[in-house]
């Protein structure tokens, strides 16, 4: 028999509602809906309707129910320390909705309180688990788009957005919203070791005076570069994924990956450059190459990593854990350090609000 984790929800929004409740309903071997918490009564009942669990309007009394094991919070940003706190000291399992905090400094809190609960906070990193991002991995890892110098991610769309999210005041803007999974991938091309960042943030379609578009450059100390850009004011959207390396590149959108890269088995003969005059006959492309004829392979392919993995496997993951005792793949230290480019993103832009 399967020991469920009991869980119950705090903050049943978009995220907690549609996304964390919808989600548990894919593990129920390995987790129960237990109850929820919403200051909206609205909210409350949508989810007693849906799932047939009970709601709380108070605080303290949802937090010491002892049937619960994990909190799974997703209330709104600016109150997920504070609230992620309270529900270690009540003795809870913590699934802490992203973003973790609305600085470094947050960041650091939630460290100490790593060290004060071991074991006990877990971060909800979830599109670490996106498929694309891990395929595009393994293919990085095959080498055969040699040495991939550059790599740039895009999530574009237009809205005219008006909700809490648009508002800095309320923790919004694309840097909390989108921000931490697109930052926590750059991260990972970058193996976490920054040298140099650039960054612009504006505010072009949302109606609040938080920024929907954002510009970030990081270079590795390996030199490799990753350009990411979020935008909500984008009307034609770029591929989310495009990779430039010394023997190929890749272009991702959805489901599909396209890629160009030389033959594998080719190997191109020692040459050295000259300094004399060019060809005049024989085209451009003839006058400037080395004369070896490039055999390249292109191809389309659909994602699929070769362990099958959806943004919702990381209830998965939590599970093998808390249960199992399995290292979870998001560390707290890599959460963390999402939130340390956040703060120096903000330096490097001028952007204070509209």
């Amino acid at each position: 028999m399967t020991d469920k984790i009991k869980v119950g929800i705090w903050g049943l929004g978009r995220a907690g509602l549609n996304m964390h409740a919808a989600e548990i309903a894919i593990y129920p071997e390995q987790f129960e809906l237990h109850s929820g918490i919403d200051i909206d009564p609205t909210r409350n009942q949508s989810l007693t309707d849906t799932y047939q669990v009970p709601t709380y309007t108070d605080e303290d009394a949802f937090l010491n129910d002892p049937e619960v094991e994990l909190i799974s919070i997703a209330t709104r940003s600016p109150d997920h320390v504070a609230h992620c706190e309270r529900a270690l000291a009540a003795g809870k399992y913590v699934f802490l909705e992203k973003p973790l905090g609305l600085n470094y400094t947050d960041g650091q809190k939630l460290l100490a309180l790593c060290q004060q609960y071991p074991g006990k906070l877990y971060p909800r990193q979830n599109r670490r688990f996106e498929a694309p991002f891990n395929h595009i991995q393994e293919i990085i890892a095959s080498g055969i788009l040699g040495e991939v110098y550059e790599i740039k991610l895009c999530r574009h769309s237009f809205q005219r957005r008006s909700d809490w999210q648009t508002i800095i005041e309320c923790g919004g803007g694309q840097l909390n919203n989108w921000g931490p999974h697109i930052i926590d991938h750059a991260l990972q091309f970058l193996d976490y070791k920054v040298s140099e960042l650039w960054s612009d943030l504006k505010k072009v379609a949302a109606l609040g005076n938080a920024e929907d578009h954002i510009k970030i450059v990081l270079k590795g100390e390996s030199g490799r570069v990753v350009d990411l850009e979020i935008s909500g004011g984008a009307a034609l959207p770029q591929n989310e994924y495009t990779l430039f390396g010394s023997r190929g590149a890749l272009t991702c959108q959805g489901d599909n990956i396209h890629l160009k890269y030389i033959d594998p088995n080719q190997v191109f003969q020692k040459t050295e450059a000259h300094a004399g005059t060019p060809s005049l006959t024989g085209g451009v492309s003839n006058a400037y190459a080395d004369l070896e004829q490039i055999k390249w392979v292109e191809e389309d392919i659909k994602v699929a990593p070769s362990t099958p993995t959806e943004i919702h496997s990381i209830w998965s993951a939590l599970y093998q854990s808390i249960r199992e005792g399995i290292p979870f793949p998001v560390s707290m230290e890599q959460a963390v350090a999402v939130l340390k480019v956040t703060d120096e993103v903000k330096k490097g832009t001028a952007f204070t609000g509209a």
